[in-house]
């Protein structure tokens, strides 16, 4: 335990089971957290999709306060649930004007009352009414409060008119937030470098969600038996626009033949272009599994060879990216989704220069004629994901830091 114990309450939009983009993330630093005994934890969510856990009730202990549940514990962390609505998709609010909000509000403030300097308020994601709120909460109970920003990039809405009143909104609220955080973190060098070039200059820590993959994965079909002398290549993750998966489908079929009867490209997961993504393979090459869970995602990556990345500029690191560093693929990426963080060309991968289909075909051609890197790259990926993505590391550095 370390030598002054701190307690945490987190801010969040979102928090599983609500499956979105980071709430995992989050859920993640409220484990590690409490399981390294780094003291007590509070986790302040919406209510979206919580109702499954309050269904489920298992290993969970209500929380009460006033006569009022206002929710529960569970893997020694606190889970406290804002009655809430959306305003418009994927923009939560509280509901101000209920019992329960003022509840909740005085709760907090019993909370902390008798030791706010062993107190400390995270919030994360710039643009979302959490941030703004318990900026002002942390400020009036003279708390400190860390910010830890996860976007690289502005929003983009559907006319260029929402998105221009986006970045207005953006450049208004979140410059001032950035500016009065005690301690501002950024999830990659690219996060940090946006914050700098577009809002303010300032000190910015890096903070790397760790990787944290389970040992024992369940029994899934044998690829190398299915496919037999068959190069794996793969894509794993949801079958989106900005994935731009169709750009390997694509790049596949105009590889030459004998290239394209050495390998066999397996696509796990499907989403909201998964039809699309279907009808382009003609001649029924590719092998779609659909969706996995998470864990049968993981047994399947395991066998793969080459990992393709083939997203187009996105906001934040793609997680299945550092599962192929880990899992010892041969790794064909493009540099979007801050790809170019984590690697170097010739060194321990092949860094395209665009998410195009000339690109990806070349660099795929590139990676099957250069296939006896494998063992080299690999072994450097390995270091590095043991290195920068040890999630032990990164919470006992967020333990540093709120001290």
């Amino acid at each position: 335990m370390q030598d002054k114990q701190i307690n945490i309450i987190q801010f969040m939009p979102y928090f599983p089971p609500h499956k979105w983009w980071v709430e995992t993330v989050w859920q993640e630093i409220a484990n590690y957290w409490t399981e390294k005994g780094y003291w007590n934890f509070i986790n302040v969510i919406t209510e979206f999709e919580q109702e499954k856990i309050l269904n489920n009730k298992i290993d969970m202990q209500p929380i009460i306060y006033e006569s009022e549940v206002i929710w529960y514990t569970k893997d020694w962390y606190d889970v406290i649930v804002m009655p809430s609505l959306e305003i418009i998709n994927n923009f939560p609010i509280y509901k101000f004007w209920t019992k329960k909000y003022k509840v909740i509000n005085r709760y907090l403030k019993d909370e902390i009352w008798e030791d706010k300097n062993n107190f400390r308020v995270i919030t994360h994601t710039r643009f979302f009414l959490t941030s703004l709120i318990w900026w002002i909460f942390a400020k009036k109970n003279k708390l400190k409060w860390i910010h830890i920003e996860h976007w690289s990039d502005y929003v983009k809405l559907s006319s260029k008119l929402k998105t221009k009143l986006s970045i207005i909104y953006d450049k208004i609220f979140w410059k001032w937030i950035f500016k009065k955080a005690d301690k501002l973190l950024a999830i990659s060098n690219a996060c940090k470098e946006f914050i700098n070039n577009e809002f303010i200059k300032r000190d910015v820590e890096i903070f790397y969600r760790g990787l944290d993959l389970p040992e024992d994965l369940p029994q899934v079909e044998n690829l190398k038996e299915k496919f037999p002398w068959k190069i794996i290549v793969w894509f794993i993750w949801r079958i989106m626009k900005w994935k731009n998966v169709d750009s390997l489908v694509k790049a596949y079929y105009q590889l030459d033949n004998v290239l394209k009867d050495k390998i066999q490209v397996v696509i796990i997961w499907d989403w909201e272009d998964f039809d699309t993504l279907k009808q382009l393979d003609t001649k029924n090459r590719i092998y779609f599994t659909g969706w996995k869970p998470f864990n049968e995602a993981l047994a399947y990556q395991k066998q793969f060879d080459i990992h393709t990345h083939t997203s187009s500029p996105w906001w934040w690191l793609a997680t299945t990216l550092l599962q192929a560093m880990n899992y010892w693929c041969l790794i064909v990426a493009t540099p979007n989704e801050w790809a170019k963080e984590v690697i170097e060309n010739y060194i321990n991968w092949f860094l395209l220069k665009n998410d195009s289909v000339e690109e990806i075909k070349k660099w795929l051609e590139t990676a099957l004629n250069n296939f006896d890197k494998k063992q080299e790259f690999t072994r450097i990926n390995k270091q590095i994901i043991q290195e920068k993505f040890s999630r032990n590391k990164q919470i006992e550095k967020l333990s540093d830091l709120v001290k």
